[in-house]
């Protein structure tokens, strides 16, 4: 087996597992900072969200969506919730009233708020 052989093996397994869910994209393969995407919640998302993620904050109405159902969380990808908070609701079918966060936060911020989120379903 030649190299180019072994890197075309190597393509088509990591194609493989991705289409398996087994790899995450490479944005969230790493570690993320979950003190600073507490912070960046609490500072951008708590108003409507609550503190707990529990979207009882009540400031507006319609209600927003609660981000401590452990069976809902698990069934949207961290990508979906990056394109929610990056994009905006409107730009996914949600509420129109969550703004796109991406002109006031940078991808790895959204990242950490991603990571973050993820440990509001788990407590």
């Amino acid at each position: 087996m030649t190299s180019r052989d072994g890197g075309a093996a190597a393509l088509a397994l990591l194609v493989w597992l991705v289409a398996l869910g087994a790899v995450t994209s490479i944005g969230f393969a790493r570690d993320r900072d979950l003190t600073r995407g507490k912070e960046l919640f609490l500072q951008h998302c708590s108003g409507c969200h609550g503190e707990d993620g529990r979207g009882e904050a009540k400031t507006f109405r319609p209600n927003v969506g609660n981000l401590s159902v452990k069976e809902l969380m698990d069934q949207l990808s961290d990508e979906y919730l990056f394109a929610v908070i990056q994009k905006g609701g409107a730009a996914v079918g949600k509420n129109a009233a969550m703004p796109p966060w991406s002109t006031r936060l940078g991808d790895d911020d959204i990242r950490d708020l991603v990571a973050f989120v993820r440990t509001l379903a788990h407590r």
